[in-house]
């Protein structure tokens, strides 16, 4: 295979600001290489069986999307990994283990990628060079508890994952085992109320309207110089989405985009 061109599809396909059909890639890959359709097509088979795209479907349209059925690189130093794969991690690596299942949060989606980039970048060296006591964690919306997994292996002592749907609730409890933290992640479907206190670390992968309607209860849980990701909306929401948690105490110190989705940090100020 063509090494130059398998870069040209597998870029165009990860790069692009939203899903792309089979068809789409061959004619823009074509175009810019000079070549012809049916050799685009041929490398791009050639991916999906090394298992570095995958055909996704959507109300009977196809796309292709960058394959998760492998380790895949998420972020400086995260590594998403199906249990059945082999990887040998590099130092400073976090390989977080996710079994493929009904619930949301494989890493393929851009809003959790976000989350993931999100959170190691926070949890390195510099959000929290003052802190003295244990850090907590409350991953709101757990899914398959990917972020609740990832706030563990990224150094917080103590995490709870949340969500109402039994489905995603006992998926989670069997990655959570998959990677060797029933002793610091508890999952849970307890109301968001009774969740615990404060935390230092909370994030959320939720529609805006959801976390709209939680944003009072949300914010209340930030402790003073805590951290909260929001993700799971898109462009449109984010500036309504972060004035009205603003307007709850906290402070809008970045946003990240990806494909048209947004994250956005905020931090509540010390006394």
């Amino acid at each position: 295979m063509n090494q130059g061109l398998r870069d040209i599809i597998y870029n165009t396909v990860i790069e692009a600001n939203e899903k792309v059909t089979p068809g789409c890639v061959e004619k823009a890959v074509a175009r810019t290489a000079g070549i012809h359709r049916k050799t685009v097509r041929l490398v791009i088979r050639d991916l999906v069986g090394l298992g570095e795209l995958t055909y996704t479907y959507v109300y009977g349209t196809s796309f292709l999307e960058k394959s998760f059925d492998r380790p895949v690189r998420v972020s400086e130093r995260i590594v998403i990994k199906p249990p059945h794969k082999a990887y040998q991690a590099q130092p400073g690596d976090v390989v977080v283990n996710i079994a493929s299942g009904a619930a949301f949060g494989d890493g393929a989606h851009s809003t959790t990628c976000l989350a993931l980039r999100t959170l190691d970048s926070i949890l390195g060296d510099t959000h929290f060079p003052e802190q003295t006591t244990p850090l907590t964690g409350l991953d709101v919306g757990t899914g398959t508890g990917i972020l609740a997994i990832a706030l563990a292996k990224l150094g917080v002592q103590t995490v709870v994952g949340l969500d109402n749907d039994p489905c995603a609730i006992s998926e989670a409890i069997h990655n959570i085992s998959l990677n060797g933290l029933a002793e610091q992640v508890r999952i849970t479907n307890a109301p968001l109320e009774e969740s615990g206190s404060h935390f230092s670390v909370i994030v959320a992968n939720l529609a805006s309207p959801t976390l709209t309607s939680l944003s009072a209860a949300l914010s209340a849980k930030v402790e003073p110089g805590g951290m909260m990701i929001l993700s799971g909306f898109k462009e449109p929401a984010s500036k309504d989405l972060g004035r009205t948690y603003v307007e709850r105490g906290l402070r809008l110190i970045r946003e990240e985009m990806d494909r048209g989705w947004v994250c956005l940090v905020l931090q509540r100020g010390r006394p």
